[in-house]
């Protein structure tokens, strides 16, 4: 863990701005306030990416804004699969930078869609430039705009697990391909995500369930793994391969929740706009 942070201080060190990119169905859970503090002792500025903002209510992700903001942080929120609300986030990168041209740093947990900035913020048509002495071996400086440079390094964020399985899977510290048993934390993510949005079985797989509380999960990933074929010899349910499907489609955005931010209460599930994919397309 030590090599871990030193790599990611290290790049923090190298740029200007740090652009720290979160899920937005999730923010706390996938903000690093060790990342923060590692910027603001070495005097860089942040900008909060909420990514993934197609998966939740604009509504939702204006709530999530303000209260960044409130915190003295800059923030946008932006789907960079989808190209939606990139043009706040290079508004927002120009407004913190220190100087022109600048040079801006993304970090993250895994699967928050750093890479998908990064390839955004790069543009089709730029030519690296020769690192600097003392740089981070890989990493490559790219001329994005006239103004501003990226270093095309994802910092990657890598913590010891929580004990929270749930909040290891959304922090992606854990890799369904290699799970040995991927059943347990299957169940606490079904868990985590039905008690934010009740709905959202029925709108990934059509299967009625409306609470962890009055659904035997293990026979939910049955049935997911038979709705899906994910089926052995015989007829009989891969439940393991269920199991990592189910926290696959959570990575890809299949598996949706919109999770308030403190002191907001949480969005009626029967409201319109509640855990749609209005805020993205509207940001």
């Amino acid at each position: 863990m030590r090599e871990t942070w030193a790599l990611v201080r290290r790049v923090i060190e190298d740029g200007d701005i740090v652009l720290e990119v979160v899920d937005a169905r999730d923010p706390l859970a996938t903000r690093s306030e060790e990342v923060e503090r590692i910027a603001e002792r070495l005097g860089k500025r942040i900008v909060v990416v909420m990514n993934k903002a197609d998966l939740v209510s604009r509504e939702i992700m204006e709530q999530w804004r303000g209260y960044f903001e409130r915190q003295g942080k800059r923030a946008v929120y932006v789907s960079a699969r989808y190209r939606l609300g990139t043009r706040k986030l290079m508004l927002a990168i120009k407004r913190a930078a220190p100087r022109i041209p600048a040079t801006a740093v993304v970090v993250g947990y895994p699967n928050v869609g750093k890479s998908t900035i990064i390839n955004y913020l790069r543009g089709r048509h730029v030519a690296p430039t020769s690192p600097k002495p003392g740089w981070t071996r890989g990493q490559q400086l790219v001329r994005a705009k006239t103004w501003l440079y990226v270093l095309d390094t994802p910092g990657i964020i890598r913590a010891p697990s929580t004990g929270d399985l749930a909040l290891d899977v959304i922090r992606g510290l854990v890799d369904p391909g290699v799970l040995d048993d991927a059943v347990p934390h299957a169940i606490a993510l079904l868990r985590r995500v039905l008690s934010f949005n009740p709905y959202a079985l029925k709108e990934a797989y059509g299967i009625d369930c409306t609470s962890p509380d009055a659904c035997n999960l293990e026979r939910v990933i049955e049935e997911v793994g038979r709705v899906k074929r994910r089926l052995l010899k015989g007829g009989k349910v891969n439940v393991g391969e269920a199991a990592r499907m189910i926290i696959r489609d959570w990575i890809t955005g299949k598996l949706k929740y919109a999770l308030p931010p403190p002191q907001v209460a949480a969005p009626n599930p029967h409201s319109p706009g509640c855990c749609s994919e209005s805020a993205g397309r509207s940001a």
